[in-house]
C-alpha cells in the first residue's frame, strides 16, 4: 500500500492541563473517507483541532506527506492543504454568504474549487449570495461552511459533527454532497454522532473511547456489536 497521506502517530493532546487524547495512531490515505465515531467526550473534535494547529502536539506526532507537521499554526496547515468545517459552523456574522465563501480561499492553495462550483454543488447558496449568513438555515449554513472550507482547495477536509441540529431531510442532502466532494479525490476524516450513517459513507473508521483508540478498521470487517461495545466501552 502506498504511504499515507496523513500519519497520525502516538498522538497526545488536550486543554492546559487537561489531556483528552493518549497515543492515539492510524492512517488516512489518499481518496479516503474515514469515520471517526465515539461518544460525547471520546476526544473527536480535540482530535481534528489538533491536527489542523488549533491545539498543540509534538511535530511528529502528525506527518503530512511525509512531513512532521504536529504544533504548526493553523494558517500553515490550511496552506499544506487540510481544511477545517468546524462543529457550529463557525460563519463569519457580519459577512453575507459570498463573503464568508471568499474569505475560506484567502489562506488556501489554488485549485480546481471555486464560487462557481461551490455553486454548482449547493445552488441555493448562489440563490443568496448577497444575505447575510446567519439569515439562512442551519442546512444552508451548513453548506456554507462546507463551501468555505472547499475554497481552500484542500486535499484533506475534515468535518466536525456536520448533522449536528439539523432535519432529518437536511442531513440526507448534505450527505447527498459528499461523494461529490470526495470524487474529485479530496480525503475526508468525518465526525458524526449517527455511526450508521458515517459507517455507510466511510471506507474505514476510527472510534475513540475515552481520548483512546478502542476499534479501528473497515465497517464490513466488524460486527455491529462490535462496533457498540467499542463505543461505550463494556462497563
Amino acid at each position: 500500500m502506498n504511504a499515507p497521506l496523513l500519519r497520525i502517530e502516538n498522538l497526545s493532546s488536550g486543554y492546559a492541563d487537561f489531556q483528552a487524547l493518549f497515543d492515539v495512531s492510524f492512517d488516512l490515505h489518499a481518496g479516503e473517507a474515514l469515520a471517526l465515531i465515539g461518544a460525547n467526550g471520546a476526544g473527536k473534535s480535540t482530535l481534528l483541532k489538533t491536527i489542523v494547529g488549533l491545539l498543540p502536539c509534538a511535530p511528529q506526532m502528525l506527518v503530512h506527506r511525509g512531513d512532521k507537521i504536529g504544533g504548526l499554526s493553523a494558517d500553515k496547515i490550511v496552506r499544506r492543504g487540510i481544511a477545517l468545517v468546524p462543529e457550529g459552523r463557525r460563519l463569519f456574522r457580519s459577512l453575507s454568504v459570498e463573503e464568508n465563501l471568499i474569505i475560506g480561499g484567502e489562506r488556501g492553495r489554488a485549485g480546481e474549487w471555486s464560487l462557481e462550483r461551490v455553486y454548482a454543488l449547493f445552488p441555493i447558496l448562489r440563490e443568496k449570495r448577497q444575505q447575510p449568513s446567519t439569515s439562512l438555515s442551519g442546512g444552508q449554513q451548513q453548506m456554507v461552511a462546507i463551501g468555505r472550507a472547499l475554497m481552500a482547495n484542500p486535499e484533506i477536509i475534515l468535518f466536525d459533527e456536520i448533522s449536528l441540529g439539523l432535519a432529518p431531510a437536511i442531513i440526507k442532502d448534505i450527505y447527498a454532497a459528499l461523494p461529490s466532494i470526495t470524487s474529485t479525490g479530496v480525503s475526508a476524516i468525518l465526525v458524526e454522532q449517527d455511526v450508521t450513517r458515517a459507517l455507510g459513507f466511510a471506507q474505514s473508521f476510527v472510534c475513540l473511547q475515552e481520548g483512546r483508540v478502542s476499534l479501528a478498521g473497515k465497517p464490513a470487517d466488524h460486527s455491529r456489536a462490535d462496533i457498540v461495545a467499542a463505543y461505550f466501552g463494556s462497563h
